[in-house]
């Protein structure tokens, strides 16, 4: 039995449901022959103003079975009688035949881009239990092995790094190491400098994010509230699979006050897949719920095709029912983002066989031109391997840029391009948030125009326009107007240390500094900043310091200060960090700079124990 779409012209009794509705029930009188209609499904009504015409086929660089529809259109589904592709052919072309039926689609499977049935190149979960700890994620252990070989003379190379690095891609470094998390969400947010918004108010508040997924567990994650599930005895707040609680915890790591809507599709078949028809109906609810409401505002999708063969023409078409109900909800004032795909060229999910890699990896709705594609590196700004390449089958240039993933969240490692696409649209709730007008388009090209490049200059096929920023796509807008213009960074190494006597062990390992204080002691540990002090006729001012360290659990900073020659910009006490810090930032706001920037860093170190701390580098960013 086949699974397919029809797409139908309305009859009668159809379009006074349409009148009230954009979901009913099937027209009792609809006979066509080959097929077993889904009566329980219904029908579902397609806007005629989705249609990619016939102009915007061949502006696409595509081609499409229908580019021309006389007004509304309605779906339904059900199987065909065939077993056999012949068969199929035949029932198709039956089918065609009755005046009511405009097109016979392929009503495909769905998956989410990661999951429990791994493969190799699959985002693994690690134990939801566990997931949020206060200990962080990669650890002192890691790093140390990272400096081993150093140590015994082995020379160094910036792909061998622990943690999954690995050399021969097409965009080195990269990382296929999904269950080795590198740092934590809140290491992400500040990364992104989703935090630089946090403290004007700005945390996506007023903003519902539709998690489109397995379901998300209102028991572990924080304000959900309202959903649409496909099976009754999965309601709405439950998860069928904690991909959607993950993908959930990861939208609010960068936008703490949106809501949560969970959009159950994945719920659909067993709880961890569904159809295309169900996609449609998931996607209708939404549409009609923000219609209605003004809310989700946002749609997160981490899920689609690994494997063109699921659905030919759904892969390739831009006017299969799905994509064009995607297209809806965008016109509707919705902003609708998808994971490019785990199809990567380097580490591809065992899932894609042979589709992988540019031009074989992003199908269908993921790829559309006006969806926000989003693909995943690590805050290393390491690309991973696995996530799919361009060109789309719809869109010759995608993805449009990456997001984080690889980091310790709902799960041990959060991962896929699955962790990517919600943290990216966590960023987006945090823009819609302050200004409720803001349209896909415009959020995507200020996203595209400040994204930082990994792979290539501008955008490349494998990390689009490269690593988005928060804070930058906000200053683009216009929100206001402190424009980072230039950063500056030195290595672990250069630390020095004030009392040298209180020291057990200093050690130099490449880009590393290792230093053991001596039990029970206070050191300081300073560094010199390479500082811009004027660029294109204008002074600088120093925006804020970043710090890259580890630490045994016998070591705390507990005090950060921040100089301009012999003037302290900054201090900042009564601090406790320990662990894995990435990219933690010290906020000075624009401070002139006068001479030079240093950094001191204030470290304890306890009686007992193991007492390291790991310098891995310092900078700033500078604006004019």
């Amino acid at each position: 039995m086949r699974r397919v779409i029809v797409e139908l012209k309305p009859s009668a009794n159809m379009q006074k449901s349409m009148a009230a509705e954009s979901s009913f029930e099937v027209d009792n009188d609809i006979q066509l022959p080959g097929i077993n209609i889904d009566k329980a499904y219904g029908a579902v009504q397609i806007d005629a103003g989705a249609l990619h015409n016939k102009e915007a086929v061949l502006e696409m660089g595509v081609s499409s079975a229908m580019t021309s529809v006389k007004g509304e259109t309605v779906i339904v589904r059900g199987t065909l009688n065939a077993t056999t592709d012949d068969e199929t052919k035949a029932a198709k072309k039956a089918l065609l035949k009755q005046a009511e039926v405009i097109h016979v689609w392929d009503d495909g499977l769905i998956e989410a881009f990661s999951g429990c049935n791994c493969q190799s190149g699959d985002a693994t979960y690690s134990s939801p239990a566990s997931a949020v700890a206060t200990e962080d994620l990669p650890s002192f252990t890691e790093i140390l092995g990272d400096i081993a070989p150093l140590e015994e003379g082995v020379s160094y190379h910036a792909s061998s790094m622990a943690g999954g690095a690995f050399s021969g891609s097409p965009c080195e470094p990269t990382d296929c190491a999904p269950t080795v998390a590198k740092g934590t969400i809140a290491d992400v947010a500040r990364y992104l400098n989703c935090h630089r918004l946090w403290d004007k108010g700005i945390r996506g508040q007023g903003v519902a994010v539709g998690i489109v997924d397995t379901g998300v567990d209102s028991t572990r994650v924080p304000n959900v509230t309202d959903g649409w599930t496909p099976v009754v005895s999965l309601p709405w707040g439950t998860d069928s699979g904690s991909h959607g609680s993950m993908c959930a915890t990861d939208v609010k790591g960068m936008a703490p006050d949106a809501e949560i809507y969970d959009v159950g599709l994945l719920k659909a078949q067993g709880g961890i897949s569904a159809f295309l028809s169900d996609a449609i109906v998931a996607f209708q609810w939404a549409i009609d719920k923000y219609k209605n409401t003004g809310k989700p505002q946002i749609l997160s999708n981490s899920w689609g095709m690994y494997q063109r063969a699921w659905a030919p023409d759904y892969c390739t078409d831009p006017n299969h029912p799905f994509t064009r109900k995607v297209v809806e909800a965008i016109n509707a004032g919705m902003i609708v983002t998808f994971a490019a795909g785990n199809c990567g060229q380097v580490c591809a999910s065992g899932r894609c066989g042979s589709d992988s890699g540019p031009g074989k990896s992003i199908w269908g709705a993921n790829g559309h031109p006006a969806v926000i594609t989003v693909g995943a590196t690590n805050i290393r700004e390491e690309w991973i391997g696995y996530s799919s390449q361009g060109p789309a089958a719809l869109d010759a240039k995608k993805p449009d840029f990456v997001a984080p993933s690889h980091f310790k969240g709902f799960t041990n490692s959060d991962n896929g391009t699955s962790a990517a696409n919600p943290v990216c649209a966590g960023v987006l709730a945090l823009l819609r948030g302050h200004n409720p007008a803001l349209k896909q388009a415009e959020a995507k090209k200020a996203l595209q125009q400040t994204a930082k490049d990994l792979c290539g200059n501008g955008w490349d096929q494998h990390s689009g326009y490269g690593m988005i920023n928060a804070e930058r796509a906000f200053n683009k807008l216009n929100y206001f107007t402190t424009t980072l213009i230039h950063a500056s960074w030195t290595h672990g190494h250069a630390a020095t240390v004030q009392r040298p006597e209180l020291l057990d062990q200093s050690s130099l390992y490449a880009p590393y500094s290792l230093f053991k204080g001596k039990p029970n002691t206070t050191n300081v540990f300073h560094f010199a900043v390479p500082t811009p002090v004027i660029v294109n006729n204008k002074r600088l001012a120093l925006d804020s310091i970043m710090l890259l360290f580890w630490t045994d659990v016998g070591v705390e900073v507990t005090a950060v200060e921040i100089w301009d020659a012999n003037a302290r910009l900054k201090r900042y006490d009564g601090l406790s960090l320990t662990g894995s810090h990435w990219f933690e930032r010290f906020d000075v706001l624009n401070n002139r700079v006068r001479y030079g920037i240093g950094v001191s860093v204030t470290a304890r170190f306890s009686e007992e124990g193991d007492r390291r701390i790991i310098f891995g580098s310092c900078g700033g960013d500078f604006t004019a």
